[in-house]
């Protein structure tokens, strides 16, 4: 449930969900501050003891931010959902803690929100993510803007770059908190799942292909252990969404994908690409049927409001 604060007073509420460090979350919040806008930030820190950011602290008595502790909760889904009970600004936004925002994102993605002459009415917008070189990072990106369908939203959505009225994100209601990065076994798709809700509710979602905010990629280590288990988490939990929404289409199409570029990495004898397409095919088929590594059977939930 929703807590109503009255008149807003910001343009932009920025939810931060987080189990690092605090100066780990020192260039996004430094990059949240450039912006020419009053921002309010909460951040939800999953961490044994609370640790509050300095530049975090300093906004707190500006009234401009808050910091919410939950000591033994998990999961990026629960943190930003208890980041929008109470929703101070019209747009929402769902940063990561190791992004950061290039110069005059905010009032870019204002302006979209903003225009008068459009209809329907933009109610979100997703927009990619980018190295700081500025190569694309974490998805195959779509190369031209346009409205989000159903069948769009793997190639135009991570949760950096997701954006909501607030009126819609009341109506569609939270992140489906058995998804999502500290959740297993499904360890993504949380921001996949809202955005489909909302395209499904009828809810114009917007991809613009030529704003962007900075993100690494995981990838880029290799095929470490690491990288390969959270490879397939990342997949357990998008073949999960594909399965939740009845997409049968989808799931045929990206296993299928999987399938080819498993197929090439072996004829090239490509061993890296081999481990990498393998993690990606096993997570994808371990979601659509609800497993996990062990083999136990996950049903899958009623969809959430």
């Amino acid at each position: 449930m929703r807590h109503d604060t009255g008149p807003m007073h910001h343009r932009f509420h920025l939810i931060i969900a987080t189990n690092r460090p605090p100066e780990y979350l020192d260039r996004a919040i430094r990059s949240i501050q450039a912006e020419p806008y009053r921002v309010f930030l909460s951040v939800v820190a999953q961490r044994p003891v609370p640790e509050v950011p300095d530049r975090l602290a300093a906004m707190i008595r500006d009234g401009d931010g808050e910091y919410i502790h939950q000591p033994g909760a998990s999961g990026v889904s629960t943190a930003r959902n208890a980041g929008m009970r109470t929703l101070r600004a019209d747009l929402v936004g769902f940063p990561d803690d190791d992004c950061w925002y290039p110069t005059g994102v905010l009032s870019a993605i204002d302006a979209r929100f903003s225009r008068v002459d459009e209809e329907p009415r933009l109610g979100g917008l997703c927009i990619p993510t980018k190295d700081a070189t500025g190569r694309g990072t974490m998805l195959r990106w779509l190369g031209r803007s346009r409205r989000i369908r159903v069948r769009d939203v793997p190639r135009t959505v991570i949760c950096s770059g997701v954006f909501f009225r607030r009126e819609v994100l009341d109506d569609i209601g939270d992140f489906d908190d058995t998804l999502g990065s500290g959740v297993e076994p499904f360890g993504s798709g949380e921001e996949n799942d809202l955005v489909m809700r909302a395209v499904e509710a009828g809810v114009r979602v917007d991809f613009d292909a030529d704003l962007y905010v900075h993100h690494g990629d995981f990838r880029d280590d290799g095929p470490t252990t690491a990288v390969l288990a959270k490879v397939r988490r990342y997949n357990r939990g998008f073949g999960r969404v594909l399965r939740k929404h009845g997409c049968w289409g989808q799931a045929s199409y990206w296993v299928s994908r999987s399938v080819v570029a498993l197929v090439i990495a072996r004829v090239r004898r490509d061993a890296a690409a081999v481990e990498q397409q393998h993690a990606q095919l096993a997570g994808r088929w371990q979601g659509w049927f609800g497993r996990d590594d062990a083999g136990h059977r996950h049903p899958v939930t009623p969809r959430t409001r």
